[in-house]
């Protein structure tokens, strides 16, 4: 005589019911690739460059502590996982994420205007380097610079606010500068309303605006070159 089958409870039904559209959907948005956090605070961990946070079934990814990933880790530590930005595919920012990026983008852009502008040293040697594309993602360009320029980046900061222009305009600003690699690579978040202009970009350079700064170079901006007019 065969054993009867084991009934589920209703609760484990309707988890299972709610839990395969949200692993199915999940899968379809790219294979999720954890990463150690830079760093664990009471165990829990916090971002370091290029790091996001994501759902194990989730659709978006989160650039900070948000409510959202505070909520997930009280509820379930384990489904809270760390990744590279790179490694996001299709999942969106969460909201909540990006509306505070662009307060604190706003606050910082507010800040630079209303700082006094002091009269710039000359221009150092190698004041422009030209770059190139490496991709666009969610809004963040990526820009690179040839490996001979490597020694003068690491001797270069980024200040806050400063600016990406195309054709005169304020499209963006750089964010960060990382020379860890073979050709360094320059950071830049998108205005949300500007067009993405692929080709040539150039990087100017100048000495830092504060006497105390760490280092002798910043950036002054990037430029599409196609925006710069030629000299007379």
């Amino acid at each position: 005589m065969p054993l009867p089958k084991r009934q589920l409870s209703p609760l484990i039904r309707k988890y299972l019911r709610v839990s395969r559209p949200a692993q199915a959907a999940a899968r379809g948005l790219g294979e999720l690739k954890p990463v150690e956090p830079a760093a664990r605070r009471e165990g829990a961990p916090l971002l370091g460059d290029d790091q996001v946070y994501v759902m194990k079934y989730g659709t978006d990814f989160h650039t900070a502590w948000c409510q959202v990933v505070a909520d997930n880790w009280d509820r379930g530590p384990r489904g809270l996982l760390v990744t590279l930005f790179v490694d996001v595919g299709a999942r969106t920012r969460c909201t909540e994420c990006n509306r505070h990026a662009k307060a604190a983008r706003a606050s910082a852009a507010q800040e630079y205007h209303l700082q006094p502008r002091p009269t710039p040293d000359p221009a150092p040697p190698d004041a422009v380097i030209p770059l190139k594309v490496m991709g666009l993602a969610h809004g963040i360009l990526f820009l690179a610079a040839g490996q001979e320029y490597r020694e003068r980046l690491k001797e270069t900061a980024v200040e806050r606010a400063t600016p990406l222009y195309v054709d005169g305009r304020r499209d963006g600003m750089v964010v960060r500068l990382d020379c860890a690699r073979d050709e360094p690579l320059l950071v830049v978040q998108m205005d949300p309303r500007a067009t993405f202009r692929n080709g040539p970009y150039q990087v100017r350079l100048r000495h830092p605006l504060r006497r105390s700064a760490a280092k002798p170079y910043a950036v002054e901006s990037v430029e599409s070159v196609e925006s710069v007019e030629p000299a007379p």
